[in-house]
């Protein structure tokens, strides 16, 4: 016959997991970690998280996000004499890419009652961010269409308008000029893990998020926009992970 478990400190033999169907002892997980990819509001990102159960229904994680960010107001453009030039973005002055460090909390709602269910839960993490600014730098033509000659140059918005730019350079240009700004990171959501196995996990999870910095950062050249302190977005993220018990 099939038998409820729920699992306790020293876990319980069960004739069969009503969950997965399977022999065994329901026993604590000790540990856990995922990989996820997500998209946010201003572009996407990935993740990576490792930590430890504190109880049944709690976990505490390290979490790492290395992530693109763009303003909203972006638009791509192209130099219609030249078509196989790559598309630009007319008064970009930085890409911009954050990573961030971070304490994640875990919390269940509802736990997982069948193989074809999902578990229900919400979490909240905060730390620090890093956002590296890179200088664009275009391929600039002179000195009129149709272009003569070809030079790659960081773009300035008060030098390179639409008839002298041919297009976008390779995104290595500029490296050498980052500029890292430190800042803060909290971010809020919900969890629906759905997988069929036990101890790997597949799940979605949906929030909001808050980035803020030390200073300003231009994506946009400041001539066209102003320079935001602070990000607010939403993300939806997939990940896949694992729950295990560290015997030792």
């Amino acid at each position: 016959p099939l038998s409820f478990i729920a699992q306790t400190d020293s876990g319980i033999t069960t004739s069969k997991d009503v969950v997965y169907g399977e022999e065994g002892v329901d026993v604590l997980y000790s540990h856990t970690l995922g990989l996820s990819l997500f998209a946010h509001s201003r572009g996407a990102g990935l993740n990576f998280r490792y930590g430890k159960f504190l109880t049944a229904k709690k976990s505490r994680s390290f979490a790492f996000d290395i992530l693109y960010t763009k303003d909203l107001r972006e638009e791509l453009t192209s130099n219609p004499v030249y078509p196989e030039a790559l598309p630009y973005v007319f008064g970009k002055v930085n890409s911009m890419v954050t990573m961030r460090f971070c304490l994640e909390k875990r919390y269940e709602i509802t736990p997982k009652l069948r193989k074809s269910g999902a578990q229900v839960g919400w979490l909240q993490r905060y730390g620090v961010t890093l956002g590296f600014l890179k200088p664009v730098y275009l391929i600039i033509g002179y000195p009129t269409i149709p272009y003569e000659n070809f030079i790659i140059e960081e773009y300035n918005p008060e030098e390179h308008f639409y008839d002298d730019i041919f297009g976008r350079s390779s995104w290595i240009n500029g490296v050498d000029q980052i500029k890292v700004v430190p800042g803060f990171h909290y971010g809020f959501g919900f969890s629906f893990e759905y997988g069929g196995t036990r101890g790997l996990t597949k799940s979605l999870e949906a929030g909001g998020y808050a980035d803020v910095y030390m200073k300003k950062m231009e994506i946009l050249a400041s001539e066209f926009v102003e320079p935001n302190w602070f990000f607010f977005g939403l993300y939806l993220k997939i990940e896949i992970g694992s729950n295990w018990t560290d015997a030792r």
